[in-house]
């Protein structure tokens, strides 16, 4: 594709399909927009804290879905779940773009955006997987946008490539969050995952639970209240909790972001860019798909997966690192990484990790203690040389 002024169907209509959207209508391209769902209906409540909030062209307003400007994430490590855990680590990080919010009345606000600027807004409009190389066909590039598995990894049958799976449940709560409020709280309890609280007012907030799919408990919703409730936070109700199955993958693979040959390119968490310990995408997301209709503007389209992953490699080896202080069971460890950190702006950890590596180095016994062991050299080796721990990490084409 090259230069502005061709038609563009986007898939796919939540941020990152909303980003592209946006994105290629303002480089000059005929948009269509494409959401199986309606906006007006309850779609998500999941992404609630975004960070990153002024690249979301909207005023960040209660009316549009933004309540908490977030001052800062605290972070929370713990030694285990049993009655007389021992914490090993607490950091406070400041989050000076940050917002917790009601996802789908964002959703909904940047939507409503987009038809007022003349992007065709196609709601209750699913693209089945079946028809979906005919649907490219009838535009010069198509952008799926429609999460993971993607839809064309499913049109070309290549969802081998998420073979790794995160079980996240969550939930909105009324209840007093006073003593946590304005702040949000990511707790790490010693398995791989975390339980979160993201409070929108001091009597409402977003909390949820994760783990990975081999470490998944038998009851979701108990292990979901016993963790609420030894934070001290309110159970929410069993009827208003929410359950997704999350596949990872493809794992920051250039191979799999543009399809040149069906034009269609790949953005968030369908190009597989999620952070890879917290599950952290929105930014990523709107960033990919500004990327995205930026070289497409410049008939340059054939770069974005390099440039997206030069952008992004960093923070996927970081969060390797991170995720095997998890997977091994080092509380203290990871503790101490979180107090030596803490101070460091929460979207820079993501996105520019070198500024904790920073950190790090000030305690050479503790940078010793994460990085020299066998297993984590040879994880950290296997980002080097794009061989990323998930299931599906291999080059191949679709």
């Amino acid at each position: 594709m090259t230069g502005a002024g061709g038609t563009v169907g986007v898939v796919g209509g939540a941020m990152a399909g909303l980003a592209a959207a946006e994105a290629f209508h303002d480089a000059g391209f005929d948009v269509d927009l494409y959401e199986r769902q309606s906006y007006d209906a309850k779609r998500v409540n999941c992404g609630e804290a975004m960070t990153a909030v002024s690249e979301i062209p909207l005023d960040p307003t209660p009316e549009n879905g933004f309540h908490n400007p977030l001052p800062a994430l605290e972070v929370e490590v713990y030694d285990g779940t049993a009655s007389d855990r021992r914490r090993t680590g607490r950091g406070e990080f400041p989050a000076a773009d940050a917002y917790i919010t009601d996802r789908n009345a964002v959703e909904r606000a940047w939507a409503d955006r987009l038809d007022r600027l003349g992007v065709a807004v196609h709601e209750d409009h699913p693209v089945p997987s079946a028809d979906f190389l005919e649907f490219a066909d009838g535009y010069d590039l198509v952008v799926d946008a429609t999460g993971h598995p993607s839809l064309s990894s499913k049109a070309l049958g290549r969802t081998d490539a998420y073979g790794a799976r995160l079980v996240a449940l969550n939930a909105d709560v009324a209840g007093d969050f006073g003593d946590l409020h304005p702040n949000a709280r990511i707790v790490l309890e010693n398995y791989t995952g975390y339980v979160w609280a993201f409070p929108k007012t001091p009597r409402r907030a977003n909390l949820g639970i994760g783990w990975t799919f081999d470490e998944r408990p038998d009851d979701y919703f108990a292990a979901f209240a016993a963790a609420c409730d030894r934070n001290g936070w309110p159970v929410p109700s069993r009827d208003r909790t929410n359950v997704a199955t999350i596949p990872e993958g493809p794992n920051l693979d250039p191979d799999r972001t543009y399809l040149p040959e069906h034009s269609v390119v790949r953005v968030g968490d369908a190009a597989g860019i999620a952070n890879r310990v917290t599950g952290k995408g929105i930014s990523q997301a709107v960033e990919s798909s500004y990327l995205a209709a930026e070289l497409a503007a410049a008939g340059r389209l054939e770069a974005y997966p390099g440039r997206l992953y030069r952008r992004l490699k960093p923070e996927f080896l970081f969060a390797s690192v991170v995720r095997h202080l998890l997977e091994a069971r080092r509380p203290r460890v990871l503790g101490a990484a979180v107090r030596a950190a803490s101070g460091v702006d929460i979207e820079a950890v993501d996105r520019a990790p070198t500024t904790v590596l920073r950190r790090l180095a000030r305690n050479p016994l503790l940078l010793a203690r994460i990085f020299l062991r066998r297993r984590a050299l040879g994880r950290l080796y296997a980002g080097m040389t794009d061989r990323w721990r998930a299931t599906g990490a291999g080059r191949g084409s679709g």
